[in-house]
């Protein structure tokens, strides 16, 4: 189903990825990290002190990186499996790391406030979840 949304004066019709997909995206991402997660915590178990508090602070950062980075090239990996990818408001491709950072921080704060802002992607008319709103993008089909 596409949407019609105007973006800066001009009219731009996108193709908004549903909020199943994004939930699946969501999920392998999460699979993922994990993954990784359970390896730094792993590894961490057996080390005491200062070692292991470093390897716990690295898993912390694991995330961080990995939104960033991925969010700021267009696609996270789960994003990729589900054929889906970010734009900025304004069209562009990829957003960017500085707005990647921007959605990852927002993905914490629609996480706290008791999931919220991604169930606000079920009832926004543009689809957006607090996050896409607080960095300026869209989630839309690749």
């Amino acid at each position: 189903m596409e949407t019609e949304i105007i973006v800066e004066k001009e009219e731009m019709v996108l193709d908004l990825a549903g909020a199943g997909s994004r939930l699946i995206s969501y999920l392998v991402d999460g699979i993922i990290l994990g993954v990784i997660g359970w390896i730094l915590n792993y590894a961490s178990s057996g080390v005491g002190g200062t070692v292991g508090s470093i390897i716990l602070f690295l898993s912390g950062l694991v995330s961080l990186a990995y939104f960033t980075y991925f969010f700021g090239n267009g696609q996270t990996l789960g994003m990729k499996a589900m054929n889906i990818k970010l734009i900025g408001t304004d069209g562009t491709y990829p957003i960017g790391y500085a707005k990647g950072f921007l959605r990852w921080i927002g993905m914490i704060i629609s996480t706290f406030v008791i999931l919220l802002g991604f169930v606000w992607i079920l009832i926004d008319k543009k689809k957006q979840g607090w996050h896409d709103k607080i960095a300026g993008t869209y989630v839309v089909k690749a």
